[in-house]
């Protein structure tokens, strides 16, 4: 079903709505409105496909009330006035069509149908997208197996699974190897969003580590703890961080 608004100062003109969107199929009506104000309260609580607005109207007219419409995605919009001097703002504000008043309703029908239509359109095009997140969010994340260090005029490739271990170091990060240190401008936040979470792990607020470079972890009175990389460095662990590692 096409859930449908109709908004219109004049009552004749609501009237005239109402019943011929009563003799439309898969059309149902949720409210009908005599200003603007009230339409956009509706249109901001209620899920609605299909706008029927009328252009000049108290308190809000039409192309005022679809600009401060927040909702996502945007109901299609169907203009209804007696005044063309407006067509061309309500095509600028991306309205299916334009219905001049008197219409009759084989007009209104057609514009009806079009707008179907498109509510229809739409709601695939969402569900494609929401089947696209959806699947993305199954896939296997890849992460970056390269890091590219630039050091003076040369840029060095440090492999990733060949960080023992990574420290905050004021604005930069430090990336340490078995026998090497490279120095990146970037936060330490930043780079663990790019690190495979089954392989790095936060142990402090300043240290990442490679859990396959750990050897042992070694618990202290205070309640922090040591962690012992196979390479005989030593790394402190933060109490607040343990139960990530464990």
């Amino acid at each position: 079903m096409i859930r449908t608004l109709i908004a219109d100062d004049e009552p004749i003109a609501r009237e005239i709505l109402t019943n011929f969107l009563g003799k439309i199929a898969d059309i149902q009506l949720i409210a009908v409105c005599s200003d603007g104000k009230k339409a956009l309260e509706i249109i901001e609580k209620e899920p609605l496909d299909l706008l029927l607005l009328d252009i000049q109207m108290p308190e809000l007219n039409g192309l005022e009330l679809v600009s401060k419409i927040t909702t996502e995605p945007c109901p299609v919009v169907v203009y209804v006035t007696a005044f063309d001097h407006y067509a061309l703002q309500a095509f600028d504000a991306n309205a299916i069509d334009y219905l001049l008043k008197p219409f009759d309703f084989e007009r209104f029908e057609r514009t009806i149908q079009k707008a179907i239509r498109q509510v229809n359109l739409n709601k695939n095009e969402n569900s494609s997208i929401q089947y696209l997140e959806t699947l993305k969010k199954l896939l296997p994340q890849e992460y970056p197996s390269i890091v590219t260090v630039k050091d003076g005029g040369r840029i060095q490739l440090v492999q990733v699974t060949d960080l023992t271990h990574i420290e905050a170091d004021g604005n930069y990060i430090s990336l340490y190897t078995d026998k090497t240190r490279h120095l990146l401008y970037e936060t330490l936040t930043s780079f663990e969003a790019k690190l495979n979470p089954k392989q790095f792990v936060r142990i402090h607020r300043s240290t990442i580590v490679n859990l396959n470079c750990i050897k042992e972890i070694q618990s202290h009175f205070n309640g922090d703890y040591s962690v012992i990389l196979k390479n005989t460095k030593v790394l402190r662990m933060s109490r607040n961080y343990k139960d990530r590692l464990i």
